[in-house]
């Protein structure tokens, strides 16, 4: 009797596609410092609320990228070896389910992913999101007495060694050598722009210049907050990206001894794209388009992040929503860090400058990538 109830549930199971062996979480160790456990779509806070066929419209930006790949071409090694091709038949899916409602999307990623909670191989799953946008400027082609500063294009020597730093940029290392794309008047924003890697330049005949990262000077990213807290030139309680800002502005006597702390260059081109185009190749999407570290994750996966926004008057607010990672940042390092980007505008700039604090995120992988690390 007990062996035929036995094989009765082993049926029951089997006929369900659910059950005894479907709900054994799955855990992967990847190559580097990286383990992701299984949870339910239902474990993940706010996953019901959230606007999926958004993140859907994001994803298939990150689709056209892979279809237009080299299908062999290995995307991402520390979670094991995933290739372009391995998102061939859930982008061909995605495609057909874009005109399709919110809950529809939702039920996509559902049923053609499996969620996984990302930490290090400690189990620490906690890490630092912050913030970023589009800058903008006012500039001039031409160098005046008002606009001054340059916004270089990449140097002909620039390879993949440490080149010049900041301070010797700013010293004027790279003067005069046909380089200066345009100039601009104000040397703390350029600064932040350098950070956020994109930005419009208003021009004197009321034309806009857009430009976008083109290469970096390969000296280590140095944030300036710690040094200006040591010297005492601004207090914890008002530490954000704006005060910063504001206080360059204000200090311009000792605001180029603070920058130059930081001793990575940002390289610009101009873009005639309408889109701010991020680390894959493709349009960022404001609030939908997440900075990675791309030697941790690779490019086009779809993130649920899990974490909280501070707002300019100190409140907080629960920030749950589904992004796909895009883009990166000489800052953004770890097995859990992540950059949003808030897109272009006063608002944007407002909210990617508040926002820093600690959270959680948890990838979607596709089944058939899943089931191929299984079976290694």
């Amino acid at each position: 009797m007990l062996r035929k109830i036995t094989n009765f549930s082993v049926l029951l199971c089997i006929l369900l596609l659910q059950g005894c062996f479907i709900h054994q979480k799955i855990i992967i160790k990847g190559k580097g410092n990286i383990k992701l456990e299984q949870v339910d779509f239902n474990e993940l806070d706010g996953w019901q609320s959230d606007d999926h066929k958004k993140a859907l419209q994001a994803f298939i930006q990150s689709c056209n990228k892979f279809a237009r790949m080299a299908q062999s071409r290995i995307i991402g090694v520390q979670i094991g070896d995933i290739t372009a091709g391995d998102f061939r038949d859930v982008c061909e899916i995605a495609q057909v389910v874009k005109t399709m409602s919110t809950k529809q999307a939702q039920n996509f990623f559902e049923n053609w992913f499996k969620a996984f909670l990302v930490s290090d191989r400690s189990g620490n799953s906690k890490g630092l999101f912050t913030g970023y946008y589009e800058a903008n400027l006012q500039g001039s082609r031409i160098k005046t007495e008002k606009f001054k500063y340059p916004i270089y294009t990449k140097p002909h020597d620039l390879n993949s060694n440490p080149y010049l730093t900041r301070k010797e940029i700013e010293d004027g290392a790279l003067k005069n050598k046909g380089l200066e794309l345009v100039y601009v008047d104000d040397p703390a924003e350029l600064f932040f722009m350098h950070i956020q890697g994109s930005g419009r330049i208003n021009l004197p005949d009321n034309t806009v210049m857009r430009l976008s990262f083109a290469a970096r000077n390969n000296q280590p990213f140095i944030g300036i907050s710690n040094y200006m807290l040591e010297k005492g030139y601004i207090d914890r309680s008002e530490l954000n990206a704006e005060s910063i800002k504001k206080w360059l502005q204000k200090n311009p006597d000792k605001a180029e001894e603070v920058m130059n702390i930081n001793s990575a260059y940002t390289f610009f081109k101009q873009s005639e794209s309408e889109y701010v185009v991020g680390a894959q190749g493709v349009p960022l999407t404001a609030e939908r388009s997440l900075a990675i570290d791309n030697a941790v994750l690779p490019y086009g996966l779809p993130i649920w992040l899990d974490t909280v926004l501070y707002k300019k008057s100190g409140a907080k607010e629960k920030y749950s929503r589904l992004l796909i990672g895009q883009d990166t940042g000489s800052a953004i390092k770890g097995v859990v860090r992540g950059d949003i980007f808030f897109g272009y505008g006063e608002e944007a700039e407002e909210r990617a400058s508040y926002t820093a604090a600690r959270g959680q995120y948890y990838i979607l992988l596709p089944i058939n990538i899943v089931d191929k690390m299984r079976a290694r």
